[in-house]
């Protein structure tokens, strides 16, 4: 188990590295955001302590496409995101048991994890969005760390490939504690 959390902490401090940044620090996209008279997020994001998020941008014949079309860029930036995160805590957590029940198991779980991200972007939200002057519409959209952990968390009965029994109970508790530990140590950034 000692292992297992010594992993996970290693991908949240790489997370962690790739996702921080000194918001005192003045960036050159802030520079430039400020230059473009755009918000700073449309060219640097943003980041805080409950959740991702994600910018999309669209150019289409109206507001209303325009936004449709930069929400879905958003929500594939999340799901990108997430993916990601499933897979690393996932893998890692494959990697390291040395049973080939627990092995299948997490696998079925890393599956129905990723077949569950429309089902986690549900939770998303859009929480800015600026239309530039060239007609250009950008959005800022937000996925709580809790709705993808609640979600990632729930029952796998729907799973075909995830086999119940005490082995697999075990497995599918240190994935759910994986997960909980995972996006916890992300929120502290």
């Amino acid at each position: 188990m000692k292992k297992i959390i010594s992993v996970i902490l290693s991908l949240s401090f790489t997370l962690l590295i790739f996702s921080c940044g000194s918001t005192k620090e003045v960036t050159s996209a802030a520079i430039q955001a400020e230059k473009d008279g755009v918000p700073t997020w449309v060219y640097e994001g943003r980041r805080d302590s409950k959740g991702i998020y994600a910018t999309g941008a669209g150019k289409l014949s109206n507001l209303t496409n325009s936004l449709k079309m930069a929400r879905a860029q958003a929500r594939l930036e999340l799901a990108n995101t997430v993916k990601i995160g499933v897979e690393g805590v996932t893998q890692t957590l494959v990697d390291d048991q040395g049973s080939d029940k627990d092995r299948q198991n997490l696998e079925a779980l890393t599956e129905h994890a990723l077949f569950k991200t429309d089902t986690i972007l549900q939770g998303s939200e859009q929480v800015d969005y600026f239309q530039d002057k060239d007609g250009t519409v950008y959005v800022l959209m937000f996925l709580p760390y809790s709705t993808m952990v609640t979600e990632l968390n729930k029952n796998l009965e729907t799973s075909k490939s995830f086999v119940r029994d005490s082995t697999a109970a075990y497995t599918e508790e240190k994935m759910a504690e994986a997960y909980e530990k995972f996006f916890a140590d992300n929120k502290s950034n």
